[in-house]
C-alpha cells in the first residue's frame, strides 16, 4: 500500500495501482503467528483506510475497509497498542475528511444532522428502546459504548494461557489468608503455562491493600528469599531458569515480562508482608501477551483476605 501511493506520488499511476490492488487483495497468511512486526489484520486494515483517506484514493475501497475494520474492531475484546494505535489513524483521518450526514432517532422529535460525529449519553431504558434511521445518503457508523462495574469478580478464564497462585508460608507451605498477623510474611507463587509459544508474556499480580511487597532488589530489603526453607529455594531454582525479560516490585502490584515456551512452566516467586489489619477482596493474577492481547489469562482469587493486629 505505502509503495502504490509513493509510486502514484511520483507519477507511476499505472504501477501505483497494481501495487494498491494488490495491498488490498493480499490478505496476512496466519494472525496468530508471532512474526516480529507486531501486526494483525485488524491493524494492516486500519493502516491502509488512514493511507487511502489521506491521499483521496479508493472511495469504494475506503468503504470496504471500514465496514471490514467496524466488524474486527468489535469482534474483539482487546486490542493491542499497534492495534489501537492504527485504528486511532484511521478514524482521525475519517474524521477529518467527514462529509453531512443525517438521522432520525426513536428518542427525539427532531431530525439530527452534522458534519462531524455526534456523541449523546443513554441510560439502560433509552438504550433498550433506541432505534437510529439513516435519512441522508452517506454512510453512517453508529457505535454503542457501555461502561459500569461487575457486581461479582470475573470467572477464572484462559486463552493459550494459564495462570495459577499459590500462598505459602516462609517455609513453603500452603498459608491460610483467614488469620494473617501484621507484619507476617508470606511468599506468593506463581505458575504461568501456554499450548503455544509466547514470547512476550507480561505476569500482573494486583496486592490488597493489606499487603506489601517486600522488595528483593533493594539491599536493605527486611526479607530475603535465599534466607528461606528448602522449599522455597527449590522454587527458586526453577525460577532462575525462567526468562525472565523484566521484574518490577511496584507499591499495588508485581510485575513481569516473561518468556513462556510452549509446555514449559514459568515458575514465579515473591515476598510479601502483611501491614494493615483488615478484610480484603484479593484480585486475580492475570497474564496477557502483549501484542497478541486475546491470548491472556485470569486464575483464581483465594477469596478474603484477613490480617490481624
Amino acid at each position: 500500500m505505502q509503495l502504490g501511493i509513493a509510486l502514484n506520488t511520483m507519477g507511476d499511476a499505472r504501477r501505483g495501482e497494481e501495487a494498491i490492488t494488490l495491498a488490498l487483495n493480499t490478505p496476512r497468511q496466519d494472525e496468530r503467528q508471532w512474526i516480529a512486526d507486531y501486526g494483525s489484520s485488524l491493524r494492516d486494515n486500519a493502516l491502509m483506510l488512514s493511507l487511502l483517506e489521506e491521499n483521496n484514493l479508493r472511495p469504494d475501497a475506503q468503504n470496504a475497509l471500514l465496514s471490514s475494520l467496524s466488524e474486527q474492531a468489535f469482534g474483539q475484546r482487546w486490542l493491542s497498542t499497534q492495534e489501537n494505535n492504527a485504528l486511532f489513524l484511521a478514524a482521525h483521518s475519517r474524521q477529518a475528511s467527514a462529509g453531512a450526514w443525517q438521522a432520525q432517532t426513536s428518542l427525539e422529535a427532531q431530525p439530527l444532522s452534522g458534519d462531524k460525529a455526534l456523541t449523546r449519553n443513554l441510560d439502560a431504558d433509552q438504550l433498550a428502546a433506541l432505534e437510529v434511521t439513516n435519512t441522508g445518503s452517506q454512510p453512517l457508523w453508529l457505535r454503542l459504548d457501555s461502561s459500569g462495574y461487575p457486581s461479582s469478580a470475573p470467572e477464572p478464564a484462559s486463552n493459550v494461557l494459564q495462570i495459577e497462585r499459590q500462598i505459602l508460608g516462609t517455609d513453603g507451605q500452603r498459608k491460610s489468608l483467614s488469620s494473617l498477623r501484621s507484619g507476617e510474611l508470606v511468599l506468593v507463587w506463581l505458575t504461568v503455562v501456554a499450548d503455544r509459544n509466547v514470547p512476550d508474556a507480561l505476569v500482573v499480580d494486583l496486592l490488597p491493600a493489606g499487603l506489601e511487597l517486600e522488595n528483593q532488589n533493594l539491599a536493605d530489603s527486611s526479607a530475603s528469599l535465599p534466607e528461606s526453607g528448602s522449599e522455597v529455594q527449590n522454587l527458586l531454582n526453577q525460577m532462575q531458569q525462567a526468562d525472565i525479560q523484566y521484574m518490577e516490585f511496584r507499591d499495588d502490584r508485581f510485575v513481569a515480562a516473561v518468556v513462556v515456551n510452549e509446555g514449559q512452566p514459568v515458575t514465579l516467586v515473591y515476598l510479601a508482608r502483611a501491614v494493615t489489619p483488615g478484610t480484603y477482596q484479593l484480585a486475580q493474577p492475570q497474564v496477557e501477551s502483549m501484542y497478541v492481547p486475546q491470548w491472556r489469562a485470569t486464575g483464581a482469587s483465594e477469596g478474603l483476605l484477613i490480617v490481624t493486629p
